[in-house]
């Protein structure tokens, strides 16, 4: 078809970007390494799920350990 675009002229274009889901595992990838974590209630480490104590000197290696919040 013909759109009467003259010679010279400036073109105007409107992208538009679409969102998407995650693919489940490469969310199921990122809840391991963000989600399924162990706080330390002393100095709020981030620790990894199977720890008994935290790994921080600056707590004393506390025993206060819980499961991190899961995400909404």
């Amino acid at each position: 078809t013909d759109y009467n675009i003259q010679k010279e002229s400036t073109l105007h274009l409107v992208l538009c970007l679409r969102g998407g889901l995650i693919e489940p595992l490469l969310k199921a990838l990122t809840l391991t390494y963000n989600c399924e974590k162990m706080i330390c209630q002393k100095c709020y480490a981030c620790i990894p799920p199977y720890a008994t104590n935290c790994c921080k000197c600056k707590c004393g290696h506390s025993s206060q350990l819980q499961p991190k919040k899961k995400m909404k």
